[in-house]
């Protein structure tokens, strides 16, 4: 029966543990679940798909366009002919007809006129027509680029939101490691002063540690709820335990080039950079509509339709109009007031404005790439000086737990070396966590932050 129990157990724990590890929840999957629930990258999709229906109206915008016109209105109508020329051929036997003049009078008193047209046109040839269609083509482009750049940003935001909480676990542990140790110490401290072994400073010393790890502990899980809360925001999961960084990591492999590589790459494939030459051409588009002062445009146009005047009463006339036409029609622009002249300038004007902008993204791009590469150096040689940090302070507790079993070291010291061991610790998982951060901005620079990108530095993560 202890057997059973014990077996029983055994398996409870077993698959508790396993339930932990298929709940743990690490960087790719918070970046998937964002891609559903953080309400600004929602936003951003929502301003993609409106980009998208830019290339359908640049379609519409060369296709027949048909219109249809209706109406009807009370009238009162007078018309007067004078003098029209009529000519009667007779019917039969090849006779000549009659020729002359008459007048012709039609009057209607609150009569109804009905009218019916449709028209149809089809552009053949529309400078600013076609140049209107590619501008649209360019902000369906630009919409896809602005998505591109959304996904970077909230990839960004959920990695900055990961770590940080992952880091204040990792304070949070460290603090309550120090104040169960001390809470430990201050028990000795007490026993040992109630046998006087030690002087009362000793516990006074140890209690004043042990209240301000207690006021910090609190602090600190009061942080960890924050920035959970803030990756849940972006997330939607609070509850599921967070993956852990592996010690061992190997920066070098995430590297691609040199200094000067990626500043290439960062100046051609910045998302921004991207954006703003969309910019730049749908500018330069909009200047070429007003190029030419006198741009003819030429349709082909159908139209049927027709007109009856019906009076109401009962001398009123009626009189029915049909037409059906088939045509070709030119527009040329001939006199605007200056308002042609007046738009091309304002596109030449706002054309130089986009290609400043073009280049003042491309140097904002360099920036990133120069000030995430030297974030990057920098973090490995501190994440490096910190793992040796860290040896040393744990041969220094070491040292300092020997010292005190002869008597050579105080319970304070050991304190001390503690905490200057989790410290020590604690700013190597930052270390760890701001060099990931700096090389997903580095990727970010150039272009290259995506999902394939991510998945790369997911596998830094391990369930504990």
């Amino acid at each position: 029966m202890i057997l059973m129990k014990k077996s029983a157990k055994a398996s409870v724990l077993l698959l508790m543990l396993v339930a932990n590890q298929a709940q743990a929840f690490d960087l790719l999957e918070a970046w998937q679940a964002a891609r559903t629930q953080d309400p600004l990258f929602a936003s951003a999709r929502a301003a993609a798909e409106v980009g998208r229906t830019k290339t359908a109206q640049a379609t519409a915008l060369k296709g027949p366009q048909v219109t249809l016109n209706a109406g009807v209105a009370g009238v009162s109508s007078d018309n007067k002919i004078t003098d029209a020329q009529f000519s009667n051929a007779q019917f039969a036997g090849g006779g000549a007809g009659t020729k002359g003049t008459t007048d012709f009078r039609t009057k209607t008193d609150g009569g109804l006129d009905l009218n019916l047209n449709l028209r149809a046109e089809y552009p053949l040839y529309d400078v600013t027509l076609d140049k209107s269609a590619v501008q649209l083509n360019k902000q369906a482009a630009l919409a896809e680029v602005q998505l591109n750049t959304e996904t970077q940003q909230l990839m960004l935001r959920v990695a900055q939101a990961y770590f940080d909480a992952l880091l204040a676990s990792d304070a949070l542990i460290a603090l309550k490691s120090q104040h169960v140790a001390v809470a430990k110490a201050l028990e000795s401290a007490q026993a040992r002063f109630k046998e006087g072994d030690v002087a009362i400073i000793d516990t006074h010393e140890t209690q004043a540690r042990y209240d301000m790890l207690t006021s910090q502990v609190m602090e600190a899980e009061s942080n960890v709820q924050l920035t959970r809360a803030t990756l849940g925001d972006i997330s939607g999961n609070q509850q599921s335990v967070l993956s852990q960084v592996s010690d061992k990591i190997d920066f070098k492999r995430y590297i691609n080039g040199d200094l000067q590589s990626w500043l290439a790459r960062a100046q051609m494939n910045h998302p921004q950079v991207h954006a703003q030459q969309l910019q730049q051409e749908i500018a330069q588009v909009e200047s070429g509509k007003f190029q030419s002062k006198y741009a003819p445009t030429v349709n082909l146009v159908a139209q049927a339709g027709g007109e009856r005047l019906q009076g109401l009463g009962g001398s009123g006339a009626d009189v029915t109009n049909r037409q059906l036409s088939l045509g070709v029609q030119l527009t040329i622009p001939l006199y605007s007031s200056g308002m042609r002249d007046a738009r091309y300038q304002e596109a030449l004007a706002l054309e130089d404005k986009a290609r400043s902008q073009t280049d003042v993204a491309r140097q904002r791009a360099v920036q990133d790439a120069r000030s995430a590469w030297m974030a990057v150096t920098v973090g490995q040689g501190q994440a490096k000086a910190l793992k040796q940090a860290e040896r040393s302070a744990e041969v220094k507790l070491d040292s300092t737990r020997l010292g005190r079993d002869v008597g050579d070291r105080t319970t304070l010291d050991v304190l001390n070396s503690e905490q200057e061991l989790h410290n020590t610790r604690l700013a190597l998982y930052r270390s760890h966590y701001q060099v990931l951060l700096a090389l997903l901005n580095l990727s970010a620079a150039a272009g290259e932050l995506n999902e394939p990108r991510l998945q790369e530095f997911n596998q830094l993560f391990i369930s504990k």
